[in-house]
């Protein structure tokens, strides 16, 4: 059975002065995972914001153990 992931993606900016923000190439890859009908944190992971997000979290899964599972993903 696969293990279902689901995930958020926040770009960081920074501020450049008065109104305005500027990205800074980096973003956050927030991933969640439902126990007992809650959501739940799974990890956090800081990327370029070139970088595909889900193969992120599959490098993570894979440099932390989970190589052997199966998962789905859903952007939230």
């Amino acid at each position: 059975m696969n293990r279902k992931l689901y995930y958020t993606v926040d770009k960081e900016s920074q501020d450049v002065g008065g109104d305005l923000q500027e990205l800074t190439g980096m973003k956050q890859v927030t991933v969640y995972e439902i126990i007992d009908n809650k959501p739940k944190m799974f990890t956090l992971i800081d990327c370029e914001l070139s970088c595909e997000s889900e193969e992120e979290i599959l490098n993570y899964l894979n440099d932390n153990g989970y190589g052997d599972e199966t998962f789905e993903f859903e952007k939230l």
